[in-house]
């Protein structure tokens, strides 16, 4: 009998992010909207991201950003864009109760999340948000992009 050698490739990604997730039964653009106003940014609707699942096929992430030269916003829908006849799935599926995660890297230490996070709660568009630690999630790989 031959064996078969097994290679293991570790990888060291850096999570270096923050993530905001929200609950609102609005749509995606009224959201992004009212993130704007509240923040004083322009998210912009952006090519949806797609993801190869292997079971799956493609699917896709509905996405808007945001990037100045500190700060980059990404607001993502959690549910995958599939096909016609495709049962709903979830981007990251330990965080189901939230319909949008916003993603906030910063470029320079110079952000203060609780000042983003209080001025998000007065938006009456986002119904509950929660900040979110990155390192306890199981799926943090799904923000890799």
């Amino acid at each position: 009998m031959s064996t078969v050698k097994r290679l293991k490739l570790h990888t060291n990604y850096s999570f270096d992010f923050h993530l905001i997730g929200i609950i609102s039964k609005s749509k995606e653009y009224t959201v992004s909207w009212a993130i704007n106003q509240a923040l004083g940014i322009v998210l912009r609707k952006e090519v949806d991201l797609e993801i190869e699942m292997k079971s799956s096929g493609v699917m896709r992430v509905s996405n808007y950003t945001y990037e100045n030269e500190l700060l980059k916003f990404s607001l993502l829908s959690n549910t995958l864009i599939t096909g016609p006849m495709a049962t709903q799935k979830l981007l990251v599926p330990s965080l189901g109760s939230f319909d949008y995660l916003l993603k906030i890297e910063e470029l320079e230490e110079i952000s203060d999340l609780d000042v983003i996070f209080n001025q998000l709660r007065n938006t009456d568009k986002i119904d509950s948000l929660v900040k979110l630690d990155v390192n306890k999630i199981k799926e943090k790989e799904s923000f890799l992009f």
